[in-house]
């Protein structure tokens, strides 16, 4: 009789995973499909990028295919940002319109990182489901606002576009195991704010955070007037108060984290990343683009600041590890340096599958020989 049990018991849960990978499986399209989320609205705004001056008129679609395995990957793209007239305006640091992409989607995307179907055991991805989400309105997929700069209209709306490959998602009937979010540069933010609203439609997934090249070190007037541009949509439940001005990404992560102490959050960046940088100094002299270019001079201080905050958040977060590597690229997450990064003492594709598969082998890594591009003090 035990035995029998044992049996139905055994057999329930077999046909359980089977169903579950049936019902992932068609749920979402087998081969890379733009979806347009045509009539869907958030707050009374409707998708769209950011309708700048001299951009074409576009829709703001997205990208989806299934997987042979019942796990997802959903991927923010990057390309800049923007909160004031000098950088959404005047010159522009931002992608502003969403360029053809479905021909860059093919089976194999041979030398895109994580969507390379082609490396076999060597990608901690393989044959996963992917969701890819384009970036078009300077907002890190924070906002919800269309605002006036002296007269120019900026749509951000990045949050809206979000909440409507969310919606599309939650209706595809699929219940997959394993959810990895992630994007880059200001996709990584993008993945960061999005994680607890995925996290609240899918409940039952086992849950990862990646930020790649997403570290958030603040100047400027950024904080108390910029953000305040996009009307930043924060989810509640973690963040009753809203947005404040005093809040940092140390703080974000180490809350978000604390809201998921049974999932997995982390980050990845180069010690000196340039782009980061350039962005620090762009908040530092919002006023004056012709100082943007000056970026090498504030390496340093972003670079210890950068520090700090990944040291900070691993020491309030238990769920939570960076990866800290050598030189001044920008981003990995997309990149063929996915499969040759070891600067952090771990391959950086290996210290992933240690954070999906083994936990207990899954630490800090930061690089002795970080290649200083600059002495600092």
């Amino acid at each position: 009789m035990k035995r029998f049990n044992l049996f139905k018991v055994s057999f329930f849960i077999l046909s359980s995973l089977l169903i579950a990978s049936a019902s992932f499986a068609g749920g979402l399209p087998d081969q890379w499909t733009e979806i347009n989320p045509e009539g869907f609205e958030y707050n009374g705004l409707t998708p769209a990028c950011s309708n700048a001056p001299g951009t074409p008129d576009c829709d703001f679609t997205f990208f989806v295919k299934g997987g042979k395995k019942n796990n997802l990957v959903i991927f923010f793209q990057g390309g800049g940002g923007c909160w004031d007239y000098m950088n959404c305006v005047a010159a522009p640091t931002y992608t502003q319109y969403q360029s053809e992409e479905l021909y860059m989607f093919t089976d194999d995307m041979a030398g895109r990182g994580i969507f390379d179907q082609t490396k076999g055991k060597d990608n901690p991805f393989q044959d996963w489901g992917f969701v890819y989400v384009p970036y078009c309105t300077g907002d890190l997929f924070w906002g919800a606002n269309d605002a006036n700069y002296y007269g120019t209209e900026i749509k951000h709306r990045g949050f809206v576009n979000f909440q409507a490959v969310l919606d599309y998602l939650k209706k595809s009937e699929i219940d997959p195991g394993s959810i990895f979010v992630t994007g880059s540069s200001a996709g990584s933010y993008g993945a960061t704010m999005a994680f607890p609203y995925i996290k609240q439609s899918f409940p039952w997934a086992n849950g990862y955070l990646l930020g790649d090249a997403g570290n958030g070190i603040l100047g400027g007037t950024f904080q108390t007037q910029g953000i305040y541009n996009w009307n930043v949509q924060l989810p509640d439940w973690i963040f009753p108060d809203g947005y404040t001005e005093d809040m940092t990404m140390e703080q974000v992560f180490t809350d978000i984290a604390a809201a998921h102490p049974w999932d997995k959050t982390g980050q990845y960046t180069t010690a000196f990343d340039w782009n980061q940088t350039f962005f620090y100094n762009v908040m530092l002299n919002i006023n004056n683009p012709g100082a943007w270019g000056t970026w090498p001079l504030v390496w340093c201080d972003w670079h210890n600041q950068m520090l700090e905050s990944a040291y900070g958040t691993a020491a309030a977060a238990p769920n939570y590890r960076y990866y800290i590597a050598a030189g001044t690229d920008h981003t990995v997450m997309m990149s063929s340096k996915f499969y040759t990064e070891e600067s952090g003492g771990t391959s950086y594709a290996e210290w992933l599958k240690h954070m999906m598969r083994t936990p207990n082998k899954w630490k800090n890594q930061e690089c002795v020989d970080c290649g200083d591009p600059t002495i600092c003090p």
